[in-house]
């Protein structure tokens, strides 16, 4: 696995582009709205690219009959040099990566485990729909300053997301809701095209289940649907919580696919 740099960022995309699954984290890598990392089997002409969302989230793409580089994402699964300090999730396009992984987990113990990743799709009619049941006018929904972006607390919080703040104003989109003076839930673009934004929603803990992150998703998505940005939704296939609230929010689940967590 040799590092790419970021001035060759751009051998990937074409392949990138190829991925039939929601592939927007890797693509902030990509396009440097987030410092990640980017390993290829060679610099010249990589045809194997292990991409690296410092969230923690990873793609491997390309050519799975490269032995080469097989054996040394074994050792990096392995963590024998102790790069890594927390799990890796990863994703596999083509899907006959699958065999390579499953492999080396054969011959490791709990290192990878395997999970599912789902992909939704916005439909626009459910969620006018819900939208109706809702006063937004009632609540008190700010953008996201500052403050609220370098002290929320979470595992979904902007500043996983964003290098820093001024990245984050100058490219995202986000919301707070506020109750009796204190923040409660924000919902952020974790990754923003020109007409495509990712949802990522973080709620207090202990403030589940009242609603509130539907409020502050719904203030979103409401701006995605003014400047014509498609919503985007995707969580791991366990995590309930979320699959309810996307489909509360009008999003349908259309693709299922493996996802990995590689232990260190």
């Amino acid at each position: 696995m040799i590092l790419l740099q970021p001035h060759d960022y751009y051998k990937v995309v074409d392949l990138l582009e190829k991925v039939e699954f929601n592939t927007y984290f890797a693509k902030s890598v990509v396009q440097q709205n987030v410092t990640g990392k980017i390993y290829v089997d060679n610099t010249d002409n990589p045809t194997v690219f292990y991409i690296y969302h410092p969230y923690g989230m990873s793609l491997l793409i390309g050519d799975y009959t490269c032995a080469a580089f097989t054996k040394v994402f074994r050792d990096y699964c392995l963590n024998s040099d102790k790069s890594r300090s927390k799990p890796d999730w990863l994703q596999l396009f083509p899907t006959d990566w699958i065999t390579v992984i499953d492999a080396i987990a054969k011959t490791t113990e709990d290192i990878i485990e395997p999970y599912e990743r789902v992909n939704f799709r916005f439909e626009g009619e459910k969620y006018n729909a819900f939208r109706k049941t809702l006063d937004l006018n009632n609540w008190e929904i700010v953008e996201t300053n500052a403050e609220i972006f370098e002290s929320m607390q979470g595992t979904v919080v902007p500043r996983y997301f964003w290098d820093n703040v001024t990245v984050f104003f100058e490219k995202s989109k986000s919301y707070s809701l506020i109750i009796d003076g204190q923040v409660v839930s924000t919902a952020f673009a974790a990754y923003k095209l020109e007409n495509v934004l990712e949802i990522g929603i973080q709620t207090v803990e202990g403030l589940f289940g009242k609603g509130y992150s539907a409020l502050t998703c719904c203030k979103l998505i409401d701006f995605c649907l003014e400047k014509e940005i498609e919503p985007i939704w995707a969580c791991k296939g366990d995590n309930i919580g979320s699959i309810k609230l996307a489909q509360k929010l009008g999003f349908e689940i259309i693709r299922t696919g493996p996802y990995y967590k590689i232990n260190f």
